[in-house]
Order: C-alpha cells, then structure tokens, then sequence
C-alpha cells in the first residue's frame, strides 16, 4: 500500500510541474513587446481605403509589470494618417488594447512574439459582424546585423547614401549592431 501511495504522488507531482509551465510570462511579453512595430494591417476604414502601413509604439509603464501606454498610428496611401493613443495591459498572455480616442477594445490572442517580428490576428469590433484583421510587424526601435540587406551591396562594401561613383565605398563594419 505504502509502495502505490508513493507512486500516486510521484505521478500527481509530475503531473503538477506540467500544468503549472508556462512558456512565458505576461511580464517578458510586456518587456518584448515594448518598442516600436512597423509593418502591414489588413484593415480598411469606413471609405474601404486599406491601411499601407501601421507604426505602433508600446511604451512600458516602469512602475508595474505588464502595462502601460502608446500611439497606434495608421497611414493611407496618399490619404495621410491617423493617430490614436492606447493603454495596453498583457494579462495570461493575452494583449488587451483600448483606444482612448474612439473608446473601444482589441484582444490579441493569436499572436506570435520575438525581439524583431511581431504577427498575429484580432477582430476589429465585438460585434457578430467584426473582420479579423491579420498583421505583420518589425521592431523598428532595435535594429539586428540581419534586419539589413548587406547581399545586394556587392561583395562586402556599401554604399554611403551620397554615394554616386565607387570612389566613396567604405568597407562594412565589423562590429555588431545591437
């Protein structure tokens, strides 16, 4: 008896370990998402004109752990731009938005997060009828070796942006960009 009481907990214990894992943390969500997204949103305004581009700047409270405020800017091909502002909490790894100019909500539930890429889907709107918009950002604020395209320079040199003879090439640096 005493030996199926020991493997019972043994078994209870492991099972424990599992279900309290997780991947990752609201707050290493918060401290990665900080920053500024550059890239594409599917989403149209109410003339059916769709968004080029959208530049989203989280900015962390430094007072709590997975909050804080921001600007969500989205630019129109040749129609100009919009700023909102937001505040944005991450709770069990969902990203909750809401736009204080227009007074309404974004959940971000399917997502996937790194230090420079972040993708994923929302519903735009709580109604039956909302669209799910898909988007596709870069981390502009923090620049990697490889977010530049040094292949299409030619060999290992590039060009200054003054740049119009070969004269003015210098070679590329050898230090990392962080």
């Amino acid at each position: 008896m005493k030996k199926l009481y020991t493997t019972l907990m043994m078994a209870m214990m492991a099972m424990l370990t599992l279900s309290l894992t997780s991947c990752e943390t609201d707050e290493e969500i918060a401290y990665t998402l900080e920053g500024t997204w550059t890239g594409d949103m599917s989403i149209e305004d109410w003339d059916g004109y769709s968004y080029v581009s959208s530049e989203i700047t989280f900015l962390k409270d430094p007072y709590t752990y997975s909050e804080g405020s921001g600007l969500w800017v989205d630019y129109y091909n040749g129609r100009g731009y919009v700023p909102t502002h937001f505040n944005w909490v991450v709770e069990y790894g969902t990203i909750y938005i809401h736009f204080i100019e227009d007074n309404c909500d974004v959940e971000i539930r399917h997502y996937t997060l790194s230090d420079n890429h972040f993708s994923g889907r929302f519903y735009d709107g709580n109604s039956p009828d909302s669209k799910e918009v898909r988007f596709d950002l870069f981390n502009s604020s923090r620049r990697y070796e490889n977010s530049y395209d040094w292949d299409n320079w030619g060999s290992s040199h590039y060009f200054t942006r003054a740049a119009s003879t070969d004269s003015t090439r210098t070679a590329r640096p050898r230090h990392r960009i962080k």
